[in-house]
């Protein structure tokens, strides 16, 4: 049996693997399903991000915003979905216009930048000016690495958990839409993605819907530690890796 983009059986097993854990990170944390998959995935084939990350990245999104959207402030949401309706057409003309080394690059520095800044509790105070900024590198992020979160995230850091969660969600999904919108119009959704995303759907939805039982007895806390070495560790792996 072949695989779209030639992938092995064997690569198609371990992705399928990846997005489940992913998905089930962002399920407890409201983020975490790109800044996870994405750099691995990237090293696999190039041509699935941000494409793959993002058609999938959507149903988890409205999922995770869905379940807790009465807690939203859509006040507060209006800038940064403004912004990620300026930052995706600067997004897409880096994704158009980059090498795929560079590109490559990019996704690591990204979620390495992504890692350190929790690391080290980077927090942006919350404003229209703000918001709107974050938004705008939310959207680059999210068209060349799929990976629109950490900017957000800065943003919200001292939230509750109970408002963390959906404030993300509601923008990945207004921005994802944006996303996909833009790689339709410039050619870049290609059938295969669709084919891909039709097969590797039902993990992201199965991690999702087992997000709760999964980690049930693994503090939120640990898991956003995790998912921050990992994303320093994977970032430097990515740039080093395409530098040399």
């Amino acid at each position: 049996m072949s695989f779209p983009f030639d992938l092995t059986f064997i690569e198609v097993t371990f992705i399928a693997i990846l997005l489940f854990i992913s998905s089930s990170v962002q399920g407890v944390l409201g983020f975490g399903f790109a800044v996870i998959a994405s750099p691995i995935i990237i090293q696999i084939e190039p041509y699935l991000v941000p494409q793959l990350l993002s058609l999938l990245g959507l149903p988890l999104a409205i999922r995770v915003f869905y379940r807790e959207k009465d807690q939203v402030d859509f006040s507060k949401v209006k800038p940064l979905i403004l912004g990620r309706l300026i930052g995706g057409p600067i997004g897409l003309l880096f994704l158009l216009n980059l090498p795929q080394r560079y590109l490559s690059i990019s996704v690591g520095f990204i979620v390495f930048i992504a890692g350190v800044g929790s690391f080290f509790g980077w927090v942006i105070n919350r404003n229209n000016v703000n918001s709107f900024l974050a938004g705008t590198f939310s959207g680059i992020f999210g068209m060349i690495a799929a990976i629109g979160g950490p900017p957000v995230a800065l943003l919200y850091r001292n939230t509750k958990s109970q408002e963390f969660r959906p404030s993300l969600n509601s923008v990945f999904s207004i921005g994802i839409l944006i996303t996909l919108s833009l790689l339709i119009f410039s050619g870049n959704l290609l059938l295969d993605h669709i084919i891909l995303f039709l097969l590797f759907i039902p993990f992201v939805l199965a991690g999702i819907r087992f997000s709760s039982s999964l980690f049930s007895k693994v503090s939120d806390n640990f898991i956003a530690q995790s998912v921050t070495y990992f994303s320093i560790i994977s970032g430097l792996y990515v740039i080093l890796r395409n530098i040399n």
